[in-house]
């Protein structure tokens, strides 16, 4: 049951003027899976727990005034038993299928965020440094301070680049 659709059921058996034992019946749900929802998701935090760790993180950062790692807030959620495993696990190949084996043979792009805050001249955000690195010798190519994460910015950056090289 997705943590929407607890919330729902919660909601109807608080809600429900009648007997919490039979609304608990007809939704299927136990006595002791309804005082588990409740004491970990307590009365109206629900819809925090919709939110991503890099979500929370973001917003812990821009609402409570102080910085907060992604990976902070997973290991906390995780040592709650509040992280759902994924559905499908993908083990990750100990190396690249095409290796390259030459310089400008292949191009691998990335891009990092960071948070700026009272900068006068653009302004606070999230701030995304666009990279572009040489596979075979692991040199940077090109880089850019962008406001977004698009593809359009990705290929902007890459078409800059190639245009120049040749």
């Amino acid at each position: 049951m997705s943590v929407g659709e607890k919330a729902q059921a919660l909601q109807k058996v608080e809600s429900s003027p009648g007997s919490k034992r039979k609304v608990l019946s007809k939704l299927g749900v136990s006595k002791s899976d309804r005082y588990r929802w409740r004491a970990r998701h307590g009365q109206g935090s629900l819809d925090v727990a919709l939110l991503s760790s890099r979500q929370l993180a973001a917003w812990i950062t821009v609402n409570k005034g102080f910085s907060i790692s992604e990976s902070t807030v997973y290991r906390l959620l995780n040592s709650q038993r509040l992280v759902k495993s994924p559905e499908m696990k993908m083990a990750a190949g100990k190396e690249f299928h095409a290796k390259a084996t030459r310089p400008h043979l292949m191009w691998a792009t990335d891009a990092s965020y960071f948070r700026v805050s009272g900068w006068r001249v653009c302004g606070w955000g999230f701030y995304y440094l666009v990279t572009v690195m040489d596979d075979f010798s692991r040199f940077i190519i090109a880089w850019r301070l962008q406001t977004d994460i698009t593809s359009d910015s990705f290929m902007r950056l890459s078409r800059t680049q190639s245009t120049s090289q040749a």
